[in-house]
């Protein structure tokens, strides 16, 4: 009688809430892309994981199967944003990047850059046409999914970013300035 009623209450016991379901994975992801992607905020990060599987996709379907996409860059401080930013001003190599700290939303932690390999070789040096391509098919793919994601190389003039995703919180610049420097969230 015990075990019958036993057996009886334990429906009603509290169970643990399931786990969110992580995006299904079709392509595995390189270690370097995995760093990048765990950088950003954690709310964003399963959009980030999707365009990443979206990207993989496309470039074995525009570069073949020698191609892969990786990330890499991520969140990056202030000070190391400051560090890309003095490259080609106050030290030696060319601009990498238009944007001074607190000028680039991978100092929020909500954006990548990504790269295209054939056969090993860093495509986004020696094939631009091919690379912006296949980077505007990532763009369109992610927007006709859904995910809130603005591609740089939409972006007019000097600022145009070709290998830059990030994620559209729909707030100005200025604003996640404010809420970084008040310990606040931004997504």
């Amino acid at each position: 009688m015990f075990r019958r009623l036993k057996r009886f209450f334990s429906r009603f016991r509290r169970t643990k809430p399931k786990p969110k379901p992580q995006p299904r994975l079709r392509f595995a992801l390189d270690s370097r892309s995995k760093k990048h992607i765990n950088s950003l905020d954690p709310k964003v990060r399963d959009v980030f994981i999707s365009l990443m599987q979206i990207a993989k996709a496309a470039g074995k379907k525009y570069g073949g199967p020698k191609c892969d996409i990786k990330a890499i860059s991520g969140h990056r401080s202030y000070e190391e944003q400051q560090k890309i930013y003095d490259q080609g001003r106050t030290t030696a190599g060319p601009v990498v990047s238009h944007a001074p700290p607190g000028w680039s939303f991978h100092n929020f932690a909500i954006s990548l850059d990504l790269a295209v390999f054939l056969d090993g070789k860093y495509m986004d040096a020696i094939d631009f046409k091919f690379v912006e391509k296949l980077y505007r098919a990532i763009a369109n793919i992610a927007e006709a999914d859904g995910l809130k994601i603005e591609w740089g190389g939409r972006w007019l003039g000097r600022s145009r970013d070709i290998c830059h995703f990030q994620y559209d919180t729909g707030i100005s610049m200025a604003e996640m300035r404010r809420r970084k420097e008040k310990g606040f969230a931004i997504v």
